[in-house]
This record gives C-alpha cells, sequence and structure tokens, in this order.
C-alpha cells in the first residue's frame, strides 16, 4: 500500500483539479464554476430530484478490509475540501487544474457527495454531483488539453510530477471518458486512472490510485459505481 504521505499529495491533487480545471494557461478567478477542458462556459445546472443525501445512498460500499474509509456529502465546494482529507495545499504548476486531472464545471452549491478508502496497493474513490446541461457533457466530452498533459507541484515539501498517458472516451452511462495518469509523489512512483460518467441529472467520477493498478481494474471499478448511482437516481 502507499504511504499515506503520497496518498495524501494524491488527494490534495483531486481536489484542487475538481475546483479549478484547465483554462489553457490560466488560473480561474471562480473556481467552482471553471471549465476543465480550456475557455468558459456554463455551469451545469442542478437537478432537484438529487439532494446531497440520495448522492450519498448511489455511492459504492467499500468492501470488507477497506481501511481509511472517508465519507462526505453537501455543497460541492465542501464536499472538495473534505476529499483533501487534510492534505497540504497544492502549489506550483496550477494553470491546468493540478497534475493530469479533468475537472468537473459546476456551480459551488451543487449537491455533492464522496467515498474513498485504501485497499493493499490501490486507493479508491467515487464522487458524485448533481448536474446535467452542457457542461456535464463537456467533461465526458472533450480532451484534456496538450498543454496540460505534464504537470509539476508540491504539497507540504513533496513534489508531484504527472503526466496524462491516454486520454480517452469510455462507452459507460450517458457518455464517459477514461484517463490514465503516471504519477511521481515524493519518489513514489503511482498510475492514476480517472474514469467520468453522466446520467440523468447527475456526473460520476471515480478514481483509482496505486502502484500496480490497470485500466482493467479502472473500468470495473466504474462499472460497479454507474450502476449503483444508475438504480437509485434513475
Amino acid at each position: 500500500m502507499e504511504t499515506r504521505a503520497a496518498r495524501a499529495a494524491t488527494v490534495a491533487v483531486v481536489a484542487v483539479t475538481a475546483m479549478t480545471g484547465c483554462h489553457g494557461g490560466e488560473k480561474s478567478a471562480t473556481p467552482a464554476t471553471a471549465s476543465p477542458h480550456g475557455g468558459q462556459s456554463g455551469s451545469a445546472s442542478t437537478s432537484p430530484g438529487h439532494t446531497a443525501r440520495q448522492l450519498a445512498g448511489a455511492l459504492i460500499e467499500p468492501p470488507a478490509g477497506a481501511v481509511a474509509v472517508s465519507r462526505g456529502s453537501g455543497p460541492f465546494e465542501t464536499v472538495t475540501k473534505k476529499l483533501s482529507g487534510g492534505a497540504p495545499p497544492v502549489t506550483g504548476d496550477l494553470s491546468c487544474g493540478g497534475p493530469g486531472r479533468t475537472g468537473i464545471n459546476v456551480a459551488g452549491s451543487a449537491p455533492s457527495a464522496f467515498v474513498s478508502f485504501a485497499q493493499v496497493g490501490r486507493s479508491p474513490s467515487e464522487l458524485l454531483v448533481a448536474a446535467s446541461g452542457p457542461a456535464a457533457e463537456q467533461a465526458v466530452t472533450q480532451p484534456i488539453p496538450r498543454a496540460c498533459r505534464t504537470v509539476k507541484a508540491r504539497a507540504g515539501g513533496t513534489t508531484i510530477t504527472a503526466k496524462v498517458i491516454s486520454d480517452q472516451p469510455l462507452d459507460i452511462g450517458d457518455g464517459g471518458r477514461i484517463v490514465q495518469t503516471d504519477e511521481v509523489t515524493g519518489g513514489t512512483r503511482l498510475r492514476a486512472w480517472q474514469v467520468l460518467f453522466t446520467g440523468s441529472g447527475y456526473l460520476g467520477t471515480t478514481e483509482l490510485v496505486g502502484t500496480n493498478v490497470t485500466r482493467a481494474d479502472a473500468v470495473r471499478l466504474a462499472r460497479q459505481a454507474h450502476r449503483k448511482a444508475h438504480a437509485a437516481l434513475e
């Protein structure tokens, strides 16, 4: 299992990315509504039918033996702070939102929920946000710009270097995308897979981080998450 320090730094990057996104080299002044793939677009509208409590009930359940289980629900802006788990702030090259991640373009008040946990050699997580409209569609249809595919940042004195290896559409839900990122965090090499998917009135993202996690592992996690969300929310 990767060190707690390495995991904390990685989680911090995820939170920063979700709140900023790529702006073609310019950090957004309003991160909660920043477009993840360059340029500006309208925020995804929230769905009155999906409350934070309902989203929390639609998340995957950590399996037996999982450790460091963390959960949270509420406004998107609050949830992403909880998701960082008190990790040190990320600084450095954040014009693209953080090392190699896509972003989520929703209002800071959008109902949201997350779960994260750790297993031997891997750390899975899931985030669900009440969202619909063009911005939700954009998150799963537009690739990360080339200028945002290699990023270096620091968290609590630890250097994080990340490079996007692949960024492809994925047939899941009403539309999906899978991104593979290789990271070096404080000398520890990690592989991260992020899958985004959309459904009726919600946007979901799963992430799998570990030393030897595969695309098949990441897709399996994402499909499990989508099945649970689809059954609970649609």
